[in-house]
């Protein structure tokens, strides 16, 4: 493990006691004379801000895609991937995200990650066809990846003691919610209709919320020099995204065509390119590198069996956002208002359950 050198961090205080977050590196805890400095306010506006955008368009456009199928006039494959595209690339490029943060500084990762999600908001906008569409979401998606991980190390690293426990609730409640209130928006902005621009909004509305964030993260996130950090596991990247690819585009794509022979031959392939990278991540582990998943992750069970819950729980969860937005609007023809409201209960019950967690018992 490593450590910060810095002594000083911009408008956070002395540095003291090494406290370890974040990929196992060690960082130095900041101790505040004042734990309710307006500039703590601050950070915490930008990053929950920035996350609260980047979860939100994961699923903001499911009310927007009967619009969009009719206005790009495009099929039910290529709606999915505008869909996963942007949850594909965000999601393979989180590990690394958070080692670039490490490495680089989590402002530069952070203002990078937020430049770019920003300037690919403004192309899915603009985007003429449902084959740009699909690209920009993707390149969205690598904008999240590079920004969301350096959330956490943001909070870690400017807060402590309750402070940093109410910082985290809010994060995990944003998080939650951000997931659902997508939805609403959505179909808020679809019916809104704004200029006759239809679905456009929904993106474009990312484009002066980033440009803020943009202005205020400058200003108020801290600058200090990175620490050092494990180095990247490029193979390993590169190796699970192209597991992942196998799996989802044909069966994204299959059934709308019949099935061809290179669904077959990609599905048939996701089996071995997982021990590809399995062989691979041992390889890095065994000459001193840092593996994307380290083999002692995949020996915990109990990790194991909670991430196999979280999967199958957010796989159907996932599917049911997008099915039950098509089924109300293209089955029995309710508006996008109607479609996006209809999700608002569920964006109550998951705000007052990531706010209240913490008061279960133990158990």
């Amino acid at each position: 493990m490593s450590e910060m050198t810095q002594d000083r961090r911009p408008g956070s205080g002395r540095i003291s006691a090494a406290e370890s977050v974040d990929d196992g590196t060690v960082y130095r805890k900041p101790v505040a004379p004042n734990a309710k400095r307006p500039r703590h306010t601050g950070i915490l506006l930008v990053i929950l801000g920035a996350v609260f955008m980047a979860l939100l368009d994961a699923t903001v456009v499911n009310v927007a895609t009967p619009t969009m199928r009719t206005d790009l006039d495009t099929t039910g494959s290529a709606l999915q991937l505008i869909v996963s595209g942007y949850t594909i690339s965000y999601a393979a490029l989180l590990i690394t995200g958070a080692r670039l943060g490490a490495r680089h500084g989590f402002r530069t990762v952070f203002l990078a990650g937020l430049a770019t999600f920003t300037l690919a908001s403004f192309g899915c906008g603009l985007a003429p066809g449902a084959g740009m569409l699909i690209a920009a979401r993707v390149v969205q998606g690598i904008g999240a990846g590079l920004m969301v991980p350096q959330i956490y190390s943001l909070i870690q690293l400017t807060f402590e003691g309750p402070a940093r426990a109410r910082a985290l609730s809010l994060y995990a409640a944003v998080i939650a919610v951000a997931v659902v209130v997508g939805q609403v928006a959505g179909g808020l902005l679809v019916s809104a209709d704004l200029f006759g621009t239809g679905w456009r909004p929904v993106f474009l509305i990312n484009v002066p919320v980033g440009l803020a964030l943009l202005a205020a993260a400058v200003r108020l996130l801290p600058a200090g020099a990175p620490p050092s950090a494990k180095g990247l596991d490029l193979p390993g990247l590169v190796t699970l995204t192209a597991t992942l690819l196998l799996l989802v585009v044909p069966l994204v794509l299959g059934h709308e065509q019949h099935w061809p022979l290179w669904t077959t031959l990609c599905l048939s392939a996701v089996a071995p390119m997982a021990m590809v990278f399995v062989l691979v991540e041992r390889g890095v582990a065994r000459r001193g590198g840092a593996p994307l998943v380290p083999g002692r992750v995949l020996r915990s069970k109990d990790l194991v069996c909670g991430a196999a819950a979280l999967f199958f729980g957010m796989t159907g969860y996932a599917g049911f956002l997008f099915s039950f937005s098509q089924h109300l609007q293209s089955g029995l023809g309710e508006s996008a208002t109607h479609a996006g409201l209809a999700f608002a209960p569920l964006a109550v019950g998951i705000a007052t359950g990531s706010l209240t967690w913490q008061k279960l018992p133990a158990r």
